[in-house]
């Protein structure tokens, strides 16, 4: 059993590298020291360049193949096509999803909840009391204003009217009752009172 510190690995699929040149060389084979042709070495590490671009953290299982062939002969020269391949097993980290959780988990989460919509409702039921009470109160201070309005508008009504001359009466001033300051229409003139 292995304690590593580092997730589980699972593999990705595999990675394969093709590198092809072409080189001139003697009958022997390529010269030595050639700049252009590709090596084992450079084969594996373009095989780990590519299996990082696709995602991988490593790749395990690399193997590598040198070939060479010859094309074509001449007198003094031939030319040799060398192929170097590599491949293995692209490697990344297993992501780990969280597995459910216990039944006490879910029990507990579940009353939290159910406490968090009580706090809610029971904030919600105090606000609407607080407004309620400030209805109730500008209801109370609509109520006095209008009974005063109405206690004062009596008072205005109850004014004394000018008292007519004791000589003459008028059956028209006794019927008339207008709380307006003005005289009504049908009534006469001050002068002909």
């Amino acid at each position: 059993m292995s304690n590593s510190i580092r997730a589980a690995m699972a593999p990705m699929g595999p990675v394969h590298v093709r590198l092809t040149s072409f080189v001139r060389g003697d009958a022997k084979g390529p010269g030595i020291g050639i700049m252009n042709a590709p090596t084992a070495a450079e084969a594996r590490a373009e095989l780990h360049r590519v299996a990082r671009v696709a995602g991988a953290d490593k790749v395990v299982s690399v193997a590598a193949d040198y070939r060479r062939a010859a094309l074509a002969g001449g007198t003094t020269s031939t030319q040799w096509r060398i192929d170097v391949q590599a491949w293995g097993t692209a490697m990344a980290p297993v992501k780990v999803e969280p597995s459910e959780q216990p039944e006490e988990q879910r029990a507990q989460d579940a009353d939290k909840t159910k406490d968090q919509a009580k706090d809610q409702d029971a904030a919600r039921k105090a606000q609407d009391a607080r407004g309620d009470a400030q209805d109730t109160a500008e209801q109370a201070k609509s109520r006095e204003v209008a009974a005063v309005e109405q206690a004062a508008a009596p008072r205005v009504e109850a004014a004394p009217q000018p008292a007519a001359p004791a000589s003459a009466p008028s059956v028209e001033t006794a019927s008339v009752t207008t709380t307006q300051s003005a005289p009504a229409p049908s009534a006469p003139p001050a002068a002909q009172r």
